[in-house]
C-alpha cells in the first residue's frame, strides 16, 4: 500500500511538473485589436528604446502608455514609457486592416510588433505633427515600430 502511494504521488508531481513546464506565458488582462497575440514575455518599452537592436526584426510584446493616436486614420499612435517615446504604426500601413482607436489616448498597451532601423525624414516628422495636430517629440533616427496587434489593459 505504501508503495502504491508513493507511486502514485511521484506520477501526480512528474505530471503536474511537466504541464507548468509546457505552458506559454500568459497575457493581461485586456481588448485585443489586430492580429492574434502570441504570448511571450512582456518588455517594457524603455527597456527596448535603451538598446533597441537586439529586438530588431523579431516580434516582441512591449508594454507603454500611449501619449498620441492619428485622428484621421488612426495609422499610428505615439507610445511613452520612463520618458521614452516612439511612434508605432500598423504594419498593413495607413488604410489598412486595423486603426488605433482615438480613445487609446492616456491608455496602458502591449504592443505586439517588430522594430527596424529607420531615419524619419523632416517631410515624415511634419506629416504626423499636422495629423496630431501639434507639435510631437518624435526620434528622427533610429528605427520604425510596426504592430501587428496591441492588447488595451483594462
Amino acid at each position: 500500500m505504501k508503495l502504491h502511494t508513493e507511486l502514485l504521488l511521484l506520477s501526480l508531481l512528474a505530471t503536474s511538473s511537466l504541464g507548468a513546464c509546457a505552458s506559454a506565458p500568459g497575457l493581461p488582462d485586456g481588448r485585443p485589436i489586430g492580429e492574434p497575440i502570441e504570448a511571450q514575455e512582456i518588455v517594457a518599452f524603455s527597456v527596448v528604446d535603451a538598446d533597441p537592436e537586439p529586438f530588431f526584426e523579431r516580434v516582441v510584446l512591449v508594454e507603454a502608455s500611449v501619449t498620441a493616436v492619428c485622428p484621421n486614420a488612426g495609422c499610428w499612435m505615439q507610445v511613452e514609457d520612463d520618458g521614452r517615446t516612439a511612434m508605432v504604426k500598423w504594419e498593413t500601413g495607413c488604410g489598412g486592416k486595423y486603426l488605433f482607436p482615438v480613445e487609446l489616448t492616456g491608455k496602458r498597451v502591449v504592443v505586439q510588433g517588430s522594430f527596424y532601423p529607420k531615419t524619419l525624414s523632416e517631410d515624415e516628422v511634419e506629416h504626423l505633427e499636422i495629423e496630431a495636430g501639434r507639435p510631437l517629440e518624435i526620434e528622427r533616427e533610429g528605427y520604425e515600430f510596426n504592430a501587428s496587434a496591441i492588447l488595451v489593459l483594462d
